[in-house]
């Protein structure tokens, strides 16, 4: 038993060094998408229980977590973007990905921040991921035809569109919460 306590403290240490890093590494990208003198607020989300529930049902894919990185990006008080941060399966390992929303919830930007598979990483190109831009909660997310697959990363392709649109369905229930405050 003392043995298993070990094990899942090296275990939640790891995840707090590695986490840190993903975190670290998506301010970077959003500092990169905003250049201009804006403010980031990070927090955690809690995803509601029903509203988890309708999206992987609605999606046919389950979240991560329970909870997601959530950024608000302001520019003079006035709220421009959200950012959430999340992960998804490709074929055996968590892809860490970051969607950009703006405040009517379509895809502003997407981006790949950690991808821990030998193969298929074309999934974080730029190009493909332009293909999410002005996408919404009612876009069409069919790969092969709305979407482009990718030759050698049919896992991480679908598993990754998928989990946009989670998101895409998810940010406006982070909207109306945020306007609630």
């Amino acid at each position: 038993m003392r043995l298993y306590f070990k094990y899942l403290s090296i275990i939640f240490l790891l995840n707090l060094c590695f986490s840190s890093k993903i975190t670290d590494k998506t301010e970077n990208e959003l500092k990169k998408y905003f250049p201009k003198n804006i403010a980031i607020d990070w927090s955690m989300y809690k995803i509601p229980k029903d509203v988890k529930k309708i999206i992987q049902t609605t999606v046919k894919q389950k979240f991560f977590r329970s909870e997601i990185n959530l950024w608000t990006i302001t520019d003079k008080d006035s709220l421009k973007y959200y950012a959430i941060l999340d992960n998804v399966i490709g074929k055996t390992m968590p892809i860490s990905f970051l969607c950009i929303f703006d405040n009517s919830g379509k895809v502003q930007h997407s981006s790949v921040i950690k991808y821990r598979e030998p193969y298929g990483g074309e999934v974080g190109s730029r190009k493909w991921q332009d293909q999410f831009i002005a996408y919404t909660d009612s876009s069409s997310y069919k790969v092969g035809k709305d979407i482009s697959g990718i030759s050698g990363a049919t896992l991480s392709v679908n598993s990754l569109t998928k989990g946009i649109h989670k998101l895409s369905i998810l940010i406006h229930k982070i909207i109306k919460d945020d306007n609630e405050k």
